[in-house]
């Protein structure tokens, strides 16, 4: 087993970033120990792995964009990765580990270690680089998919186990629902193929959205589900290569996207909307979503939601949307308003003033009716306002 390389340290210091500062260190232990436990374990199956912790903190880090090393002209990276120096120094004091001098540095010094395996490590990189858990797990459903249903081998076949990474497969789908007449399949996909290889951000998304698709819909017991059959997940995929068209100036062609989602999944999203990653969207038909409207990362949505305007006002007019917010089916939020983080709005409502966070709305027009019921009412999906009444 090798010692602890800096590639660990910092997709575990990468992993930090995304979180609160007060929750650092315990996700920190708790990863460590997950690694440490992995190592255990296959040390017991003799089956020996190159990479700390089976490539656990690698895998993590697979969900954050890669951005170039070093990082280190950023505090918080910084403090991120000193805490997992720090953290695993207190672990080998405890339980001592095979590791080499390590020397703690303070910005903008780079955090580094001295073995000989140093010349090897771009390529270890490349290799880890091609770790990929959601796509290995879509390849062994789809696989066990094929054995179960041999009708659908055709399906699944072209649309998953032809292709070698999650973005030839989303660039595939993509546009397979969106061809017609007015472009043909093949020139959708060179766009689609374009956007995947120019931006990797919009695969790391769509990862991100499968996950939540599986952890918040009780109808989806696949990572498979949402690539193949489900709407949702489809729209949203498409409206993400349109937005990135409509970052890089080819609006016209945004609109033609826009165009095609609204005409075959019942999804209508302006391409200049900003929407995070780690999305729902239940059911999908008859959501509208307008040009100025932001949405945060893990909302769920269920359908016929409208975040439209009030007017006929050009500029910012649409609502901005939190993290963690649960829209329930037919709300309409309208207009250049708030809604604040892990709130919850229920069903029907018309929400046309800002919602302080973690609180429920209901109505037309909707009032606070209590508080949200819980942490995070768009991993629960509870939509029930029994505790939230005052």
């Amino acid at each position: 087993m090798r010692p602890v390389m800096h590639g660990d340290l910092t997709a575990l210091a990468r992993h930090l970033l995304t979180l609160a500062a007060p929750d650092r260190p315990t996700a920190c232990a708790q990863l460590m120990a997950e690694a440490d436990a992995a190592d255990r374990y296959r040390k017991r199956l003799r089956r020996a792995h190159p990479h700390w912790g089976n490539g656990t903190l690698m895998a993590r880090a697979l969900a954050l964009p890669h951005l170039p090393e070093p990082r280190l002209q950023n505090p918080d990276y910084a403090r991120c990765l000193i805490l997992a120096l720090t953290t695993l120094t207190q672990r080998a004091t405890r339980n001592p580990r095979p590791l080499t001098a390590l020397r703690l540095a303070s910005p903008p010094d780079m955090v580094y270690h001295s073995t000989k395996e140093d010349t090897a490590m771009p390529k270890t990189q490349t290799k880890l680089a091609q770790i990929d858990p959601v796509w290995n797990r879509i390849l062994t459903e789809a696989h066990e998919a094929v054995k179960n249903e041999p009708m659908l081998g055709g399906l699944i076949h072209s649309s998953v186990l032809h292709h070698g990474t999650i973005e030839c497969a989303l660039a595939y789908r993509t546009a397979l629902k969106l061809a017609s007449g007015e472009m043909s399949e093949q020139l959708i996909r060179e766009i689609c193929d374009t956007a995947y290889n120019a931006d990797p951000a919009l695969a790391l998304a769509a990862r991100a959205d499968i996950m939540a698709v599986y952890d918040r819909d009780p109808a989806c017991h696949r990572f498979l589900q949402p690539l193949l059959f489900f709407k949702g997940f489809q729209a949203v995929q498409a409206y993400r290569v349109a937005h990135w068209l409509w970052k890089t100036g080819r609006q016209d062609l945004a609109y033609f996207f826009q165009m095609r989602v609204s005409e075959t999944f019942g999804v209508d999203i302006h391409p200049a909307a900003r929407i995070g990653k780690g999305i729902m969207i239940d059911h999908a038909h008859s959501i509208v979503i307008g040009e100025t409207a932001v949405v945060g990362d893990n909302v769920s949505m269920l359908h016929s939601v409208t975040l439209g305007g009030t007017g006929k006002e050009e500029e910012d007019r649409h609502p901005k949307i939190g993290e963690g917010v649960l829209i329930g089916a037919g709300a309409k939020v309208l207009g250049n308003i708030h809604i604040g983080h892990c709130s919850r709005i229920a069903a029907g409502s018309v929400v046309l003033h800002d919602v302080p966070p973690k609180t429920t709305v209901a109505g037309v027009p909707a009032k606070v009716v209590g508080e949200a019921g819980c942490a995070t009412p768009s991993i629960t999906m509870d939509q029930l306002l029994r505790d939230s009444l005052m």
